[in-house]
């Protein structure tokens, strides 16, 4: 529950500042409160693995319990564009006229969608942990952080994968709104994630 109020808060904080700037400056406008309430779910994922990891040892693991106990966001962009065409009240969103359902409905998917995100990270980072457990090596949660997140955010690449996180919180908020207009493909970049925690050899990891 802690992780699910800190994706929540992180989800109405980026709407809020996305709200204000406007959406298409969303990446690059991503104001300090937004970015503080991103940069606290990590920890408290983070945390929450170390303290009580998931039972997941292998990528295939951490796919089984996503497909288990995983939601995905009630819509995407074919739905969005219906809502779009059929709406007949209008608001101002960042200097443009949006209508009002569309707001709402982003506005809602938006919080499943970083619910979706943190539950991802956590059982990833449990994984680290438990790698890292098997290796007899401590378990430390700064490494625990830019392993987990690193492999999130840049599946494809091995190298770094310890180096200190930069630009994080516009990259997740990005990705977790762009799977809501089904652009993201969350699923395969989770599973790219976890088959490369799984591969790497945590003793030449050096630690944080």
């Amino acid at each position: 529950m802690p992780v699910r109020t800190a994706a929540d808060d992180a989800a109405h904080s980026v709407f809020d500042a996305w709200r204000e700037v406007g959406w298409w400056d969303r990446v690059r406008r991503l104001p300090a409160s937004a970015t503080d309430k991103i940069e606290q779910l990590l920890t408290g994922i983070v945390r929450a693995a170390v303290d009580d990891p998931y039972p997941v040892h292998s990528a295939d693991d951490v796919m089984d319990l996503l497909e288990r106990d995983g939601r995905p966001p009630a819509f995407g962009g074919a739905l969005l564009l219906a809502i779009v065409a059929r709406s007949r009240r209008m608001l101002r969103f960042g200097g443009r006229a949006v209508p009002v359902a569309v707001i709402a409905k982003f506005g809602t998917d938006l919080v499943t969608s970083f619910r979706l995100g943190a539950y991802e990270l956590e059982l990833l980072a449990s994984l680290v942990v438990h790698r890292l457990r098997d290796a007899g090596l401590p378990v430390d949660p700064l490494t625990v952080q830019r392993v987990t997140v690193n492999a999130y955010v840049r599946p494809g690449r091995e190298h770094g994968i310890a180096d200190k996180n930069v630009g994080v919180p516009p990259a997740l908020a990005a990705m977790w709104a762009g799977r809501i207009l089904a652009v993201e493909p969350a699923r395969g970049r989770l599973r790219k994630a976890a088959t490369l925690v799984e591969s790497l050899d945590l003793r030449a990891t050096p630690s944080a």
